[in-house]
Parts: structure tokens; sequence; C-alpha cells
């Protein structure tokens, strides 16, 4: 598998103050990664590192070999797609305005939608099996179903890599052991890397190719950090 993003030497947090530091880690194409860990120990201030919400306090992020503090932000938009635990400000769209935000890095400046940016929306929904919900106010659909058609935005978005923040927050059992199996497909159907942070170990590590575990001593690879996920908290 390809590595689409590194880190040399990270050192992430804020106010200058260093949460994590001496951050060496791999992102492969075509395989789901989880990072697990502690509430508290860093996860989330890592993957606002990696989407430019906070700068890094030293070392080095590369996606596709360029620096991440040298790339546009329409440029950015092209690479990452990321799906959080937010709800949109505004409900009252269709899940098929949903999905289309996703084509705002590609359709200029008055947002509209080619043909292909249709064909493009239209194809990701039923890669996801969510067609029939397309007319469907985004409001009324379950909190599985909203995930569903969040993800498809990212993947409408033709990025590289798809971070995302507590997935399956909001899901019953069945729907997260359904979410875990979804984020693996498209991460090796679409050659993409999938980059996923949650407490939900149990039924992440049956689906996840690649664990980071994140703790008191940094974070780590699981090849280089043997593990058990008895001993990480929820």
């Amino acid at each position: 598998m390809d590595t689409i993003l590194t880190t040399k030497t990270l050192s992430i947090g804020y106010n200058r103050k260093p949460i994590i530091s001496n951050i060496n880690l791999a992102l492969k194409r075509g395989c789901l990664t989880i990072i697990i860990g502690e509430n508290g120990t860093g996860k989330s201030t890592l993957l606002k590192t990696f989407t430019k919400i906070i700068k890094p306090i030293s070392g080095e992020i590369l996606i596709q070999g360029r620096e991440i503090g040298t790339i546009t932000a329409k440029e950015f938009a092209k690479m990452v797609a990321v799906v959080l635990t937010d709800r949109l400000e505004s409900e009252n769209v269709t899940a098929e305005e949903v999905i289309s935000f996703g084509r705002s890095p590609y359709t200029g400046f008055f947002g509209r939608l080619t043909s292909s940016d249709c064909s493009i929306i239209k194809g990701v929904a039923e890669e996801l099996k969510i067609a029939p919900l397309l007319s469907k106010n985004f409001y009324e659909l379950s909190d599985g179903q909203k995930q569903k058609v969040l993800i498809a935005k990212a993947l409408a978005q033709q990025a590289n890599i798809i971070i995302l923040d507590e997935p399956t927050a909001f899901l019953d059992f069945k729907a997260k052991e359904e979410m875990f199996a979804l984020l693996q497909r498209i991460a090796a159907q679409n050659n993409i890397a999938v980059l996923a942070a949650t407490h939900d170990i149990y039924q992440a590590e049956r689906y996840a190719e690649d664990f980071w575990v994140v703790d008191e001593n940094g974070i780590k690879n699981n090849r280089d950090a043997p593990w058990h996920v008895s001993t990480i908290k929820s």
C-alpha cells in the first residue's frame, strides 16, 4: 500500500505547548486506519492538525510529498475531506444538496453543478446505497442515514484522504458495525486513506487494517507497540 501522508518529528498542541511530541506516522492508501486512546490524550488535536484547523508546533506533515503549510485551501479541499460529528448549521436541505457541497472545490465562484458533478453525486449515492434518500430532507433522516450522506459528501469531494472524528457516535451497535465495514470498503474500493478517531474499539478492531495508539507516551503504530484492546479505556 502506498503512503499518502507522513509525519516527521511532529509536535502538536495549543499556544506553543505540546500535547504530543516526536510523532512519526504513515497513513496508507487503500486501508482504514483507526486512532484509539483515552479522552484528552490528543486524538482530536491530531485530527485538527491534519485538517489545518490548528498549526503544528514543530515538525512536518507531508501529503503526497508536499508540506501541508504550502498547500492552498482550494488544493487542500481536493486532497482531504473531513466528516465531523457536528451537525449541519441548517438541516433544512435535501440529502442530495448536502452531498453536492462536496463538489464546491470544483464548481467555481457561483457553485453551479455541471452534468459531470451531478453524475458524481448520484454515483457516490449509489455506491453507499442511499440513492432513495436523495430527495429527502436531511433532518428527516436517521442518524445512520445522516452519517452515510456526510460520507457521500466526502466521497463526492474526490479527495485521497477522508478524516472522520467519532463516525459512530450517534449509532446503535448494529449500525456501528455496519459503518466500520462501510469505511473499510470505501478505502479499499476507492484506493484512498480513511482515518477515523473512535472509542468503539471492539467493532473497529474487526475492520481496521492499521491502528494508531495514543497514550501518555505519545502516538505509535500498533506494529511498533504491541497492545491489547482491553488496555484502552473509552
